[in-house]
């Protein structure tokens, strides 16, 4: 049996809520660092009071089941990992309101820009930049030696005001002088090819899924644990050339990921061959 925060049993309503919101994340409709229907809506569900469900998610984040936040991004996030459902299942808000940003890896379109196209609106946040020297890994993406120095552009984006992904992204200093003084909350790709006359035209990513940490949650507003999406990014201009590198990290709950391919049409004598046998050899 359940008990309120205070070790007080929960009532019969508060436990019919607590054991509802339990089984929605045991059967995946809510996953880990997905976000629980509303408290009307929960009332709703299981025909108990707003109290009865208060009472119901206090008691189920002092058993560590939830954590509620406040503000406008909040709510009631679960937090138990199930091994019934994949982490890389992108989930909606059990109330059917979520809307998911869908991605195509390794095409070079701004994150702006697909947003807009499925009708986001897009903001920026601008957390820091400057000049540094770049550790190995930026100097080797970008073919810097090791006295170049990179210009660090770390930023936010947002869809329809919810934080949707983080980037840390690195550029060669000498190649892009005073892009500092630029701004740096819209598309870089179009500033890349309206000032400077660059045209990134291939892209290489690597993809995983990783869990936040306290560094992200702030920025993401996100929980310790939740799923993320990490991208390691490298851009390449006309030329070949490295153009940009960066670190992403894009909310799982809020993220698809699209992939097509195409498959070349067979053509003559261009069926499966035999191998030839033992006897034949190779030459």
């Amino acid at each position: 049996m359940h008990a309120d925060a205070a070790g007080a049993p929960l009532g019969p309503a508060a436990g019919r809520v607590a054991e509802g919101v339990l089984s929605m994340i045991e059967n995946g409709q809510v996953r880990m660092g997905g976000r629980l229907p509303a408290e009307r809506r929960l009332s709703e569900l299981f025909g108990a009071s707003r109290e009865s469900v208060r009472r119901a998610l206090a008691r189920l984040e002092a058993e560590g089941e939830v954590r509620r936040l406040r503000g406008k991004a909040g709510g009631t996030f679960a937090l138990r990992p199930n091994p019934n459902w994949p982490v890389y299942g992108w989930s909606r808000l059990a109330d059917g309101h979520d809307r998911v940003v869908a991605r195509q890896p390794g095409v070079d379109v701004s994150v702006p820009a697909f947003l807009r196209h499925q009708r986001f609106a897009v903001a920026t946040r601008l957390v820091s930049t400057g000049l540094q020297e770049g550790d190995a890994e930026v100097r080797a993406a970008l073919g810097l030696t090791a006295r170049s120095r990179a210009v660090a552009i770390e930023r936010v984006r947002l869809a329809d005001g919810v934080p949707l992904s983080w980037e840390r992204l690195f550029v060669s200093a000498a190649r892009f002088p005073g892009i500092l003084d630029r701004d740096l909350t819209g598309s870089l790709s179009q500033l890349f090819r309206d000032v400077y006359g660059v045209t990134a035209c291939r892209v290489s990513e690597h993809i995983r899924v990783r869990l936040a940490d306290g560094s992200h949650c702030g920025h993401l507003d996100v929980s310790t644990g939740q799923p993320l999406l990490a991208i390691t990014r490298t851009s390449y201009d006309q030329h070949g050339a490295p153009l940009e590198f960066s670190h992403d990290l894009f909310r799982a709950d809020r993220t698809e990921l699209h992939v097509s391919s195409t498959t070349r049409a067979p053509g003559p004598g261009s069926g499966p061959q035999a191998a030839p046998s033992p006897a034949e050899g190779t030459p």
